[in-house]
């Protein structure tokens, strides 16, 4: 009896593992998302340094405002194969009451805006318009059910696209690696302690790679999660590694996975090329992409806060 009691004294004692805190993932609008997708392949090519980029940046800027939120313009000048061109990214903080705003944690979700620069007229309804039509939608949803445990940042980048035909280091991640310095510049460093990248993920056919540069429990709890909401066929996909905005986090030690389905079509056919339009998208398979980021995030936060 004696001993029964000291155990159950040491266990009441010992530390309590905090629940994750679920987030209501039927509340994602599948259709908004949608309607986002549309609104940005109306805008038509959106390269880096277009007026046409500029306006999907201001539309961005403004939906963050409509959120409650305050958009944040990250001017910076990239020197590309071409010269100098003038970049901006845009992000929001959804900040934490679980902490003083310049000592919270924060959680990154991010996508890229610009299209690439091809010799054809290439809308990127799947590459680029994708990525941001759900991560906006996930922002409607996190920031519509209270503060989360941990900040969160949507933030939505320039120049991903390498500027060349080709993929050539240094001459892509513009955004994100601007975006990564001035992380390190403030030295917040500890406190980004993950970030999520959502990339190609409007495809007809949404199979999610399993994406091999990606740090791999972050992306696992992604898939785990797909895996128990009875959405296994979407995940799991073949192991590629992919170079991403996620790059340049994991260079300075932030877990980052890259959320990405990188078998657009039949051998990737609708990749860069003119077929990349809403046809070979759809809704349903943003309303997936969403359900299992919001199913996931939790588990995210549990592990990746800091204690």
């Amino acid at each position: 009896m004696r001993s029964l009691l000291i155990c159950l004294l040491l266990a009441a004692c010992a530390p309590q593992e905090t629940l994750p805190v679920p987030l209501d993932a039927d509340t994602f609008d599948a259709q908004r998302a949608w309607d986002d997708l549309l609104h940005q392949v109306e805008l038509g090519p959106r390269p880096a340094g277009s007026p046409a980029l500029e306006e999907t940046r201001v539309w961005i800027a403004s939906e963050l405002e409509l959120m409650g939120l305050t958009p944040v313009r990250e001017d910076f000048q990239a020197d590309t194969p071409f010269g100098a061109y003038q970049m901006a990214n845009v992000y929001a903080d959804f900040v934490t009451d679980q902490a003083p705003a310049d000592e919270a944690d924060i959680l990154v979700l991010c996508a890229h805006f610009d299209t690439k620069t091809l010799n054809f007229r290439f809308v990127g309804a799947n590459d680029g318009a994708s990525g941001v039509a759900a991560l906006l939608e996930l922002a409607r949803v996190i920031t519509s059910q209270g503060p989360r445990p941990m900040t969160y940042r949507f933030l939505f980048l320039d120049g991903e696209e390498s500027m060349r035909q080709t993929w050539v280091d240094p001459d892509n991640t513009y955004g994100s690696r601007h975006h990564v310095e001035q992380i390190a510049k403030r030295g917040d460093n500890l406190r980004v302690r993950a970030c999520v990248v959502l990339d190609l993920v409007g495809d007809i056919d949404l199979q999610l790679t399993n994406e091999t540069y990606s740090n791999s429990e972050l992306l696992e709890i992604f898939f785990d999660a797909a895996r128990k909401d009875g959405l296994g066929q979407h995940v799991d996909g073949p192991p590629i590694p992919i170079k991403d905005d996620h790059i340049p986090f994991l260079r300075i030690s932030i877990p980052a996975c890259d959320l990405i389905d990188f078998s657009y079509g039949e051998n990737n056919e609708h990749w860069h090329m003119p077929s990349d339009l809403p046809k070979n998208c759809s809704r349903e398979s943003l309303g997936v992409i969403g359900r299992i980021v919001l199913l996931g995030l939790p588990t995210v936060e549990q592990r990746f806060k800091s204690r």
